[in-house]
């Protein structure tokens, strides 16, 4: 392969990608809950659904704060589906789920439906439940369902609402839990995995991961007067010759953002500050825009920490969104929250290690250049259609177009 057909493949994956990810959501957390309440010789389950996914899949709209009665045809329909799609067994046989009462949980962005059943065929406590849970995991694209046990009289669990047992998806709908082992070990493994998979799946925290990681491996050239774009000077630049300088550059890079969004997503966990969701999603958006402008027209004058460090604060909001509705307080808040935390930097880790040594051959190639710039404005055109999106609440409907044009 020539080097200009290896800059054109580069380039036409890079625009593909960066293409199927237009309609990243916001944070949200494709996941519904499951709580386990074990006593002796007795035991009670409440699945939690947000209402906007039910309305997603059974096109039933519940108004915000309202609780349906527990007679109406869609909740019976509701739970049908879901006795259907969440079922126990053991040694002592099949435990059918018998429902008993429907609650609600309100919360800022979205109301949660909690539907209470029974656990039948409970008089002698199994040690290990054989659990199949496929709740809106085929319905909706990258969903969970997380089952927590909140109360375990055998272990002494009291109040577990953040660390999940196990994790449900589509690859995994039979899994074992172990009513005797204890919930905590197992949940702060599972909320690493948690935290690995929400950073893979959080676009815009890997497009602005990506954008401060090209200036780590080339350096710029002092101003040419008499060069400008779009009437504002401009710096050329050339490949950082040494490799170990340029991943010092990275790991100060990163140094800077890991602290940064840890700091923030462990104040907005412990509710120490909260800020509206439409504004952090809005900046994580403005932020990807900045990062890639400064990629070309690099304003700050080797300060770009203060751009790694602001709105990596941000970031960290965002992440806490996300752990916000995974960990609603409880005995085990702390664990949930270290756990989740190195889950990110794990798989913030796992993307540094794929995209650096990328990105460091890539500027070896003379025309890397033309890559840095064709890139960075591609990000700046995505990061102004997310900041439309999110700050305005303006469908666009540019991905449905590319889908239905068989683009994508």
């Amino acid at each position: 392969m020539t080097t200009t057909n290896f800059i054109k493949t580069c380039f036409l994956f890079l625009v593909f990608f960066t293409l199927s990810v237009l309609r990243v959501e916001a944070h949200r957390p494709n996941q519904n809950y499951i709580y386990l309440s074990i006593y002796e010789g007795q035991m009670d389950c409440r699945v939690e659904l947000k209402k906007s996914d039910i309305k997603e899949v059974f096109n039933y709209d519940f108004a915000h704060g309202a609780i349906p009665d527990k007679n109406d045809p869609k909740v019976q329909a509701i739970t049908k589906y879901l006795t259907d799609h969440l079922q126990f067994n053991s040694v002592n046989g099949d435990h059918a789920l018998t429902f008993t009462e429907i609650g609600l949980l309100e919360l800022k962005d979205d109301d949660f439906l909690l539907f209470n059943f029974k656990v039948e065929n409970m008089d002698t406590v199994p040690s290990e439940l054989e659990v199949y849970n496929q709740i809106f995991v085929e319905e909706l694209s990258s969903h969970e369902s997380l089952l927590h046990i909140e109360r375990n009289w055998k272990t002494g669990v009291l109040a577990n609402e953040s660390l999940p047992s196990l994790i449900f998806g589509t690859s995994n709908p039979n899994q074992t839990l172990d009513i005797e082992e204890g919930s905590v070990l197992t949940g702060f493994l599972a909320m690493v995995k948690s935290g690995v998979y929400h950073i893979w799946i959080g676009l815009d925290h890997i497009l602005f991961l990506i954008a401060l990681l090209i200036p780590s491996v080339i350096v710029y050239r002092p101003k040419d007067p008499k060069r400008r774009w779009l009437g504002i000077k401009y710096t050329d630049f050339e490949p950082e010759k040494s490799f170990k300088i340029a991943l010092i550059s990275v790991v100060k890079i990163i140094t800077i953002f890991t602290l940064a969004h840890s700091v923030t997503l462990s104040l907005a966990a412990l509710e120490l500050v909260n800020l509206p969701s439409r504004l952090v999603e809005s900046i994580i958006a403005i932020s990807i825009g900045m990062a890639a402008f400064h990629n070309i027209v690099p304003f700050l004058n080797k300060k770009e920490w203060l751009i790694i460090l602001i709105f990596g604060l941000f970031h960290g909001f965002g992440f806490a969104s996300v752990l916000a509705e995974q960990s609603r307080g409880g005995e085990y808040l702390v664990y949930s929250l270290v756990g989740f935390n190195i889950g990110v930097e794990l798989g913030q880790l796992a993307i540094i290690l794929i995209a650096f040594p990328i990105l460091f051959l890539l500027s070896r190639v003379k025309l890397y250049y033309i890559i840095v710039v064709g890139f960075s404005l591609l990000l700046i055109a995505i990061s102004t259609y997310w900041i439309i999106e999110r700050a305005f609440g303006y469908d666009m409907k540019i991905h449905t177009w590319l889908l239905e044009k068989g683009i994508l």
